[in-house]
Formats: C-alpha cells, sequence, structure tokens
C-alpha cells in the first residue's frame, strides 16, 4: 500500500465536529462568489480604504475669493465680530451669511423673562453643526455695535443666546 499523501493526513485529521460546518460554508454558493470574486472584491476595498484616507487628510477649503479678493463679509464701521454661541443648532442651521436677526437672552435658571440683547444683527459666519459628536449647541459669528457686544457678553454669563429671524 502506498503512503498516504499529505493532505490526506490533514483532511483525516480535522475534528467530525468541524467537518459538517466547513463543508457546508464551503459548498455554499456565497462561498463561491467571493472566492471566484477575491481579486476585485479585494481591489474594490482597497480604493475604497485609499478614498477615506484621502477624504479624511483632505485640507480645508480656502475661504472664497475671486482674483485674490476677499469676499468674505466684514464689519462695516462702527461694529465688531461678536462670536454667538445659540441654544440651539437646528437655528444656526436655517441661517444664512448675510441674514439679519435679533438676539435674544433666555436665563437659565428659569427665572425671570427672555430680553433681546442685540438688534438687527448681521451674521457674519457660521460654524460647522453638523457630522459625528455634534453639540446640540452652534457657533456663529455676527456684526454688531460695540455696546451691544458687551451686552451679548453680560447675557450669556446666565443665559442661552436664541435668534429671531428677519
Amino acid at each position: 500500500m502506498p503512503p498516504a499523501k499529505t493532505t490526506d493526513r490533514i483532511q483525516n485529521s480535522r475534528a467530525p465536529r468541524d467537518s459538517g460546518l466547513r463543508n457546508a460554508v464551503e459548498r455554499s454558493a456565497f462561498a463561491g462568489r467571493i472566492r471566484r470574486y477575491r481579486r476585485p472584491l479585494a481591489a474594490v476595498c482597497a480604493g475604497l480604504a485609499v478614498l477615506l484616507t484621502i477624504s479624511a487628510l483632505k485640507a480645508p477649503q480656502p475661504a472664497a475669493s475671486a482674483m485674490g479678493i476677499d469676499l468674505a463679509p466684514r464689519p462695516a464701521i462702527g461694529e465688531i465680530a461678536a462670536p454667538i454661541t445659540l441654544a440651539s443648532a437646528a437655528i444656526a442651521s436655517s441661517l444664512e451669511v448675510g441674514d439679519i436677526i435679533d438676539l435674544v437672552a433666555i436665563p437659565t435658571n428659569g427665572t425671570g423673562r427672555a430680553q433681546v440683547v442685540a438688534r438687527r444683527a448681521r451674521v457674519l459666519d457660521i460654524g460647522d453643526s453638523s457630522g459625528f459628536g455634534a453639540s446640540a449647541t452652534a457657533l456663529i459669528v455676527v456684526a454688531v455695535p460695540e455696546l451691544d457686544a458687551l451686552a451679548i457678553a453680560d447675557a450669556t454669563v446666565d443665559s442661552e443666546l436664541t435668534a429671531l429671524i428677519h
């Protein structure tokens, strides 16, 4: 009797409890398709990995400009740019650059009434409040007179700010 081949010895040494499950998986149509298309599938997975890596490392877009002229809105003479944290990211998402808003302070302790702290503030910029791990608040930048900016800073000590859109 000739000596047994190595593959025969390996196949015969498997535990009987594995053989039923292993054979079922090896014979399934899904496993056959994966085996048949393993190289194109690997190429697609590698391409997706490269695409996701590049998109994660992509530099942020530069500010809008045409022929070197900065098109970003700036505060007018007598105004300053004040960063504001709005209590609701949903309100901030409905704003657009250039909108005119009133800023209202709502006391966080439940006592007192809401007060308008700045009227006719012009929205200069809206922070990105979307994506994974985004908070419920949102940052915007508004152009207001200096006295209104001081009133806003004072109001944020014990109040949340919200916006009324004109």
